[in-house]
């Protein structure tokens, strides 16, 4: 019974192990000036990249950031410039850490739970209850069958029948 839920951690956490470890290295300096300049914000563009924008202020930025590479910096310490500059809305990806790591966590939890959620309620759904007879039930059953058998002459004896099966 076990068995599939295994299996479904095992696909998520291969599923978020791969999402991670993915396209967090670039390889060469033109892969990380690209991959910089779509992850910074124009800053007189309404919600495009510094790579999908062509006026000057997001030309002189890409030049910056070419250069910044050439000199050897990091892309952390390239967007902290950057967000020290033109604030914290500059970098178009929420950082994976802190609080802010909760945007990338809680779809995928809320998801496992959902199918956790579903599994049990079509396990219940599918579940036959086992109800089983006391002798008490027994002793009740029997009662009302022995008093059934006595007024199989009518509902003569019951109140409010007639002796024809129907009430009155």
């Amino acid at each position: 019974m076990w068995i599939p839920w295994a299996v479904m951690a095992v696909i998520v956490v291969v599923a978020l192990a791969v999402g991670t470890l993915t396209g967090s290295e670039t390889v060469t300096p033109a892969d990380r000036v690209l991959a910089l300049t779509q992850s910074i914000r124009c800053p007189q563009c309404a919600g495009q990249s510094v790579a999908e924008s062509d006026v000057a202020v997001s030309r002189e930025i890409r030049r910056e950031i070419a250069q910044r590479v050439e000199q050897g910096e990091t892309d952390d310490q390239i967007r902290a410039y950057f967000s020290s500059a033109f604030g914290p809305d500059a970098i178009l990806t929420p950082p994976t850490d802190g609080v802010s790591g909760l945007v990338w966590v809680l779809p995928v939890v809320a998801v496992v739970a959902a199918l956790v959620g579903l599994g049990v309620a079509f396990r219940r759904w599918s579940s036959v209850p086992s109800i089983h007879a006391t002798d008490d039930d027994r002793a009740l059953v029997d009662l009302a069958l022995r008093n059934d058998d006595a007024g199989d002459a009518g509902d003569a004896g019951v109140p409010g029948g007639d002796g024809d099966g129907e009430p009155t």
